[in-house]
């Protein structure tokens, strides 16, 4: 647009020019030639633009600063943990092994059981890591014994032996229960001439831990382990 303007102006200053050059009054054509310089003069000077309009321009008109298309940077997040690394590397495992030394060397003080060279494990705790009770426990018996058979009862906590349920072997005993702390034994025993199968002394104890040693809540019968 602008140069259109300029062009119309440059070209009627020509033809005035010419339309006055035959002409002897020289005053006009000097009019011309100054008209001419004039609009040279005008549109040889460059367009000013307000700094505040551009300014705005570049900004936006909200007169925020602009910012470049795009989505935004995604926000770090830390690497998961592996659960493998927080499982201990014994879970799973039985919280008393009957077949560890800390047993055994227990089982080897007891001497042989009558009619054996040894005692072997019976019942026992079967609760595995991490979820182990206070006090675990194990039977030493005699290996194919019958009812009438002598048996030690083990108790341990922390993996420490604890104590034995009775100073020496009983017959007839079994496992009626146990808790996080307890365990519960029946015991019977025979009380004059009756059969093996039918003992008529009876006596239920309970093992519990106290905090710092395994204690009983009723003193066993001392015909439970003495008898022969």
């Amino acid at each position: 647009m602008m140069k259109t303007l300029v062009h119309a102006a440059l070209a009627a200053a020509v033809v005035l020019a010419l339309a006055t050059g035959c002409s002897d009054d020289g005053s006009v054509g000097a009019a011309a030639t100054s008209t001419v310089d004039a609009v040279k003069s005008q549109t040889s000077a460059p367009t000013q633009v307000s700094g505040s309009v551009g300014a705005s321009a570049r900004r936006g008109e909200s007169g925020a600063p602009a910012t470049p298309d795009g989505p935004p940077p995604p926000t770090p997040v830390d690497n998961p943990t592996d659960p493998s690394a927080a499982v201990p590397v014994d879970q799973g495992n039985p919280c008393l092994d009957t077949s560890s030394d800390l047993v055994q060397n227990v089982i080897a003080t007891l001497g042989p059981p009558p009619g054996s060279d040894y005692y072997e494990i019976g019942e026992h705790t079967t609760a595995a890591m991490p979820n182990c009770p206070t006090l675990t426990w194990a039977v030493a018996e005699t290996p194919s014994g019958t009812g009438s058979s002598p048996e030690n009862i083990m108790f341990f906590h922390a993996n420490k032996f604890a104590r034995l349920a009775t100073p020496s072997p009983s017959a007839f005993t079994s496992i009626s229960g146990s808790t996080d702390d307890s365990v519960n034994v029946h015991y019977s025993w025979l009380v004059g001439d009756e059969p093996n199968c039918c003992p008529q002394g009876n006596a239920d104890v309970t093992f519990s831990w106290d905090g710092s040693n395994v204690v009983s809540d009723v003193p066993v019968p001392t015909e439970v382990y003495n008898f022969g």
